[in-house]
This record gives structure tokens, C-alpha cells and sequence, in this order.
């Protein structure tokens, strides 16, 4: 989630792969240790700094270089916006040593850019398998087993990396989103609670929590705590920029059309759609929900969390409609 608003548009799309990026070269024990992490552009600024400081090198050093020449080359790469060529980098040096941290960070980052969630999660698999204390490679594999809708395998990674680095905002999200997904409402509403607390610790703010925790709450019939999660929304909202207009359509100070016309990219499209769908679900409107959570699961933004749940929710709908 990137220097308040730069974080929560960063994790929005799920992109916490380049967090990984910046913290390639931190010793393992660090990050196993639950500090709270730095700023995510002084740590990318510290990655890019460590992986050139060596100096530029050229392509015919490279063929005749160490695994870390390669890697380094492949950071370079990647940074001048050469995701094949990197990927290439980070696979030769895996020839040479396959449990190359630098490398198999790097590698995952591609794929999981690229939805390529299988990989992905093989390559997030393989760091856990030798660093079983690395909270970053468990959340990343958690997210590539949540867009493979493997909630199960996704909910373990998730509680693992709270585990490792509790103090982690963004992690306890994606815990929530998970078991919201699962439907298991009561602990996706503590998980979002406690987000929010993570994110406060370390001056961040995101208001998806409350919004998680607010649907969470109206699943379980706890009216009286819902309400109060949209208070805090209302009174955390950022300004003058997305999700405000979200929190105010469920406050009711705009409607439908209203939030639709703020929207400016297919991943607040997605979210748009999303969360009229909840509220008319909600509201005990499931006809009237319907084709908002089709249109994600037909043509939303599959980077955003909103995308897999309104998938999830229009399966768990259509089973229920025709059970006897």
C-alpha cells in the first residue's frame, strides 16, 4: 500500500509483487523479523541502489558472469521495462543455482505481472520451501492462490505472513478478503479490524477494511457494527479521489449512476459495479444485483480483489437459487 495514497493505489491492483522487488536485498532474518517495513520507495530506491552497485554491465559480461551478474542484469532489465529479457536473466541464473532468493523474487514478480498465477505461485512455493520465515514470498504466494480461486491454499499463506510480520496492514487485508470469500464473515470482519489497526501503526490508511468489515458485519446480522464501520469509512475517506465515491454511495449521499460517472479505469469500473452489487444484496435485492456482479466476472478488472469475490458471490447465488 505506497506513502498513503500511493500505497493503497499500488496494492489495489495486487501488485504487491514489487514490494518484493524492493526488498530483495534485506537479510532474510529482517524480514522474518516483524519490524515494520520501510516506505516503499526508499526501499525501491535501496534495491536499485544495491542491485547497480556494481556499475552498468554489459551483455557479453553477463554471458560469462556470475548467477549475480545475471540477476543484476535481469533487475536492470526489468527497470528499463524488458520483462521478457529479465525473465529470461532470472531463469538462467535458476539453471545455475535454483534457490537463488534474488532470482526466484524476481521471476515470481514477472509472472504474477503477467497472471501467469500458476507460475506465479510454483515460484513463491520454492522460496517458502528453503525461507519458511519469509512473510513477503507467503503473501505472494497467498495472492496468486486467491486469483486461482484456491481460497483454501490462499487463506494459509495469508495467515502465515501475519504471522511472520504482523505488523502489515496489506497482509491482514488480503486475510480479509479471503475469508470473505470463503464466507467466513465474522473473521473476515476481525482480520479487516485489524488491518486497520496495522495500517494505522505505521501512519498508512486504506478504507477497504471498513468496507470489508462492513458487509462482513451485515452478513452476520450485526447491524449496529456495520454501521459503524461505514462511520469510520465515511470519517477516514480520502479526499477527493477513489474509493471516496464509494463510501459516499453507501452512505447513501449518491446514488448508482452517481458513482458509476467518477469512475475513470476498469479497475474502479470493477470496484463500481462490486459494491452496488453488495449493497442491493444487502438490501435483500439479489435480481436487481445480479447483472452488476455478471458484469465483473465478465468483463471486470482481474487485477482487483472486488473481481474474484464478485465471482465468487455470482457462483454462490446461482447455486442457492437453485437449491429446493
Amino acid at each position: 500500500m505506497m506513502a498513503i495514497t500511493r500505497i493503497n493505489n499500488f496494492f489495489r491492483r495486487q501488485s504487491f509483487q514489487l514490494l518484493l522487488l524492493s526488498i530483495l536485498t534485506l537479510p532474510v532474518g529482517a524480514q522474518s523479523s516483524g519490524e515494520s517495513s520501510q516506505k516503499l520507495e526508499d526501499l525501491e530506491d535501496a534495491a536499485i541502489a544495491t542491485n547497480t552497485q556494481t556499475g552498468t554491465t554489459s551483455s557479453s559480461q553477463v554471458s560469462q558472469s556470475s548467477p549475480n551478474a545475471l540477476v543484476t542484469e535481469a533487475y536492470q532489465l526489468l527497470q528499463s521495462g524488458d520483462s521478457d529479457g529479465a525473465l529470461e536473466h532470472f531463469q538462467q541464473a535458476l539453471l545455475i543455482d535454483h534457490q537463488d532468493l534474488a532470482a526466484l523474487l524476481g521471476q515470481a514478480m514477472i509472472y504474477a505481472e503477467s497472471e501467469r498465477h500458476n507460475e506465479a505461485f510454483a515460484s513463491y512455493d520454492a522460496i517458502v520451501q528453503t525461507h519458511p520465515r519469509h512473510a513477503f514470498a507467503w503473501n505472494g504466494r497467498g495472492l496468486a492462490a486467491f486469483n486461482m480461486e484456491d481460497f483454501d491454499t490462499a487463506l494459509r499463506s495469508f495467515e502465515q505472513a501475519t504471522s511472520e510480520q504482523p505488523i502489515n496492514g496489506f497482509f491482514y487485508e488480503t486475510l480479509a478478503w479471503t475469508q470473505m470469500c470463503r464466507g467466513d464473515f465474522s473473521q473476515a470482519a476481525l482480520s479487516a479490524k485489524t488491518a486497520t489497526l496495522m495500517y494505522n501503526k505505521k501512519n498508512e490508511s486504506s478504507v477497504y477494511p471498513q468496507l470489508i468489515a462492513y458487509f462482513s458485519y451485515l452478513e452476520t446480522g450485526e447491524v449496529q457494527q456495520a454501521q459503524n464501520s461505514l462511520k469510520y469509512a465515511v470519517q477516514n475517506k480520502p479526499l477527493n479521489h477513489w474509493p471516496a465515491p464509494v463510501v459516499d454511495y453507501l452512505n447513501d449521499s449518491i446514488d448508482a449512476a452517481e458513482l458509476i460517472s467518477y469512475v475513470m479505469d476498469t479497475a474502479q469500473e470493477t470496484e463500481a459495479h462490486t459494491y452496488i452489487g453488495l449493497k442491493l444484496r444487502a438490501n435483500h435485492q439479489p435480481e436487481q444485483a445480479k447483472p452488476h456482479f455478471e458484469w465483473v466476472a465478465r468483463h471486470g478488472d482481474t487485477r482487483v480483489f472486488e473481481y474474484t469475490l464478485a465471482r465468487v458471490l455470482t457462483l454462490h447465488d446461482s447455486v442457492a437459487l437453485l437449491a429446493p
